[in-house]
């Protein structure tokens, strides 16, 4: 047979439009397009099938089930399905979004040390930024007087340091380092835990602009349009944790979305600075597991050796010889 998929559709080549009208299929979800690349089967060589009984063991519960099992509901189901891709295409293209799969020279190779590595990424902006050895820095949403300031201390650190950093675009610790890294002239990198498209937190829009107009990068692994879960967002975390060279998480307690993102850093052994303030409890109470080979350091008391221990895992040379930060 003829291939549907000959032509690309605005810079998006065949594969990724085939991902793309499985995914607006009634019923196939992030899971089944994830157990389709796993089988290695190609998601052109999918959506070309004809066979009836073949598509339906591949696509579960989709809305093939409910209409019916014959093979003009399958190609009246695709010819619509393929529509809704073309008219994604030109979504994604004007909002320059770009899909990378794994294995593209663009995937970023930080996210193979994971034991799931995301199969494709829906990216915003600068690719090419998710390659760079980076900084994450997260933390509590109700981020409290010490925890901003931490941050922002980190953030006055960012043009020294000349690596992007990575956070989840939430309420409070996020949005304080995208904002400092903003304004220390370094790109910064938001993975979501939403479709691309999707609005969360409510009112983030604006800084998602000033983060795609500074060089930078949204991103995320889910499927267009796709709502808040609190599991997603777990999961996610896993994507901030790969992805840079340590983590800095500046405020954050044992039970906690931030806890994920640490156990994470940690099970990837990437090396992790615990901070505090003077005023701050000792850092006694980070669970003895973690204690081994990171970084523990009361700001600004310890600043020399906290920088230093963030070039050292940056593998990068400071870039003037600054002593003392002069902070605000």
């Amino acid at each position: 047979m003829d291939s549907f998929l000959e032509v690309s559709v605005d810079h998006f080549d065949s594969e990724r439009v085939a991902f793309l009208a499985l995914s607006a299929i009634k019923g196939v979800g992030f899971e089944t397009l994830r157990r389709i690349s796993a089988s290695e089967k190609s998601f052109q060589s999918v959506i070309e099938l004809e066979d009836t009984d073949e598509v339906r063991s591949l696509l579960g519960q989709s809305e093939l089930t409910k209409n019916g099992n014959s093979s003009q509901t399958w190609r009246d189901t695709r010819a619509r399905a393929l529509d809704n891709a073309k008219r994604r295409c030109q979504e994604l293209a004007l909002s320059n979004v770009s899909i990378l799969f794994q294995g593209d020279k663009d995937f970023p190779p930080q996210l193979n040390d994971l034991r799931n590595t995301p199969r494709w990424l829906f990216v915003q902006g600068q690719t090419g930024v998710l390659s760079r050895p980076s900084i994450s820095v997260v933390g509590s949403r109700k981020a409290s007087q010490d925890g901003v300031w931490l941050t922002r201390y980190v953030g006055h650190w960012l043009s020294e340091f000349g690596a992007p950093t990575v956070s989840g675009l939430a309420d409070g610790i996020d949005q304080v380092i995208h904002s400092a890294s903003i304004d220390a002239g370094v790109p910064t990198i938001a993975f979501l835990g939403t479709g691309i498209f999707t609005e969360f937190p409510k009112g983030s829009d604006r800084l998602r602009r000033t983060i795609l107009d500074n060089g930078g990068a949204i991103a995320t692994e889910y499927l267009i349009k796709e709502g808040y879960s609190a599991a997603n967002f777990v999961r996610r975390n896993r994507l901030q944790a790969a992805l840079s060279r340590l983590l800095i998480p500046t405020e954050w307690a044992i039970k906690s979305g931030t806890a994920h993102t640490v156990r994470y850093a940690h099970d990837l052994s990437r090396p992790i600075a615990f901070l505090r303030t003077p005023v701050q409890q000792s850092l006694d109470w980070v669970p003895r597991e973690y204690q081994p080979n990171n970084g523990f350091f009361t700001i600004p008391t310890e600043q020399d050796d906290f920088v230093e221990f963030v070039f050292k895992h940056l593998k990068s040379e400071r870039r003037s010889k600054t002593t003392q930060l002069k902070l605000l």
